[in-house]
């Protein structure tokens, strides 16, 4: 098994309302999502359980329980990763030949028809990963709530790395600006926080949009140094603040 990822790209899309995402596992995503979900059908993916669906010859993975469970699989090892959450499995059975041939689709080609958003099963996401952590294609209903996931994310880090301190929640301003960055390819340099006895920081940039994770990640020190943002998101005495390397952005 390969090492947790050492940084965190996240590209926004508030147009067709998706991510593009490198460095955060299924788990992870599960963990730190405030949306819960409770049920998903496996578009790709050689997973195999004992949810098989016969109106759709997929698997699915039903209830909160089977979906920690599946965190436990490797799910780097099944190559594509691509699900739907849906409400319940009475919609779900019966979605017409109309809205199963979008959903397949979108999950072969990797955009939609006419939505990623289907009103009878009330899906929230439609997820399409390669390679667990490497790449992830998020549709994302309601933007907002991968601010969550990004806030997340880093406070697990944060006491990850000092296991002695506890790390309260941002205030809303600093998450809604630090997920603002997203618009512009917000990495998130984990390989090197800096801890002491009052303070815990990390660097930011801002890199642009990347759909090729490869170009993305093996120029990553050219694109730390061509960054339009740069910065630290910094926790200390119980209070986070962003502090801007470039001044002109600091005053907009």
């Amino acid at each position: 098994m390969r090492k947790l990822r050492d940084v965190f790209y996240v590209s926004a899309n508030f147009n067709e309302k998706f991510y593009i995402y490198y460095g955060m596992e299924f788990k992870e995503f599960i963990k730190y999502n405030s949306v819960k979900i409770e049920n998903i059908l496996i578009t790709d993916g050689n997973y195999i359980a004992n949810n098989f669906n016969r109106d759709w010859f997929l698997e699915t993975a039903n209830g909160y329980e089977n979906i920690m469970e599946l965190c436990k699989q490797d799910i780097y090892g099944l190559g594509n990763f691509h699900w739907i959450d849906y409400d319940h499995e009475t919609a779900l059975n019966n979605c017409s030949p109309q809205e199963k041939s979008e959903v397949l689709y979108l999950s072969h080609f990797g955009k939609p028809l006419k939505t990623a958003f289907f009103d009878k099963i009330d899906n929230k996401f439609f997820y399409l990963a390669h390679d667990d952590g490497w790449f992830c294609k998020l549709f994302c209903k309601e933007m907002l709530v991968f601010g969550d996931i990004i806030e997340n994310k880093i406070i697990d880090s944060f006491a990850i790395e000092n296991k002695k301190r506890k790390i309260y929640p941002m205030i809303e301003a600093i998450k809604n600006q630090i997920f603002n960055l997203t618009k512009e390819g917000l990495l998130i340099d984990f390989s090197n926080i800096y801890t002491d006895d009052e303070c815990i920081c990390v660097n930011f940039y801002t890199i642009g949009h990347y759909e090729n994770m490869d170009e993305m990640y093996n120029n990553l020190e050219r694109n730390k140094k061509r960054a339009s943002i740069k910065g630290t998101i910094e926790y200390e005495n119980k209070t986070w603040q962003i502090n801007f390397w470039n001044k002109a952005y600091e005053r907009k």
